[in-house]
């Protein structure tokens, strides 16, 4: 379970705080979102979440490449561990190929914030596969914000695609973490959820976090 500091798909203003206040919390993997942070503010948080010990996860929602590349050039710069969430192109995979890092880039047609994949299963799994090939080290799929059925989605692409998964976006039930048990990805991120308090009206964010490590290792 990988902690986003995020709610609606932009990096919570008071991020730093969060973070110093729920760090002890039973996750090692933490991140945050390219919008809403700023350049300076993403520095001092990576910083400070690599001083922790964490494992370091940079979500990127733009869709142009040279702002893909720019955004793959200041996660080298700053060491973190995963780049997750952006569109793939050729020249950050060739970029990225021989660093220290983990690219798992999206796929299928996105748009809007919160951002929404649209598309039939076949197109988002055939366009997966093309970027499989390429040879990423991964791929985060947005299945609660397919706008078709996400769980058939889910399924099938478990099923097609061979290299590790991120699942992202609006887990934000007991049901959905049912699922995400049942297809057991790699990973799966969980952020506006925490602010919402949907797994525990009267839990913390630290509480609500290790709710859901506690249910997801039952």
């Amino acid at each position: 379970m990988i902690a986003m500091l995020t709610r609606k798909d932009s990096t919570v203003e008071n991020a730093l705080e969060v973070f110093e206040e729920c760090k002890e919390a039973p996750t090692r993997y933490w991140g945050f979102k390219d919008i809403g942070a700023g350049t300076q503010r993403m520095k001092t948080l990576i910083e400070v979440m690599k001083n922790a010990g964490k494992t370091t996860f940079l979500e990127v929602l733009n869709e142009r490449e040279d702002e893909c590349v720019r955004f793959a050039k200041f996660a080298i710069e700053f060491q973190f561990d995963y780049l997750i969430g952006m569109q793939y192109f050729d020249t950050v995979n060739d970029f990225l190929r021989t660093k220290p890092i983990k690219y798992f880039p999206t796929c299928g047609k996105r748009s809007g914030i919160p951002r929404m994949l649209d598309g039939s299963i076949e197109e988002i799994i055939s366009g997966a596969k093309q970027i499989e090939k390429a040879g990423v080290d991964g791929i985060t799929l947005s299945a609660y914000r397919y706008r078709g059925n996400p769980e058939e989605l889910s399924q099938e692409f478990m099923k097609e695609i061979q290299i590790p998964i991120i699942i992202t976006g609006s887990i934000n039930n007991y049901e959905r973490l049912d699922l995400i048990k049942k297809l057991n990805p790699w990973g799966f991120t969980i952020g506006s959820a925490f602010f919402n308090k949907d797994f525990g009206k009267s839990s913390t964010l630290s509480g609500q976090i290790k709710k859901v490590v506690d249910y997801m290792g039952d």
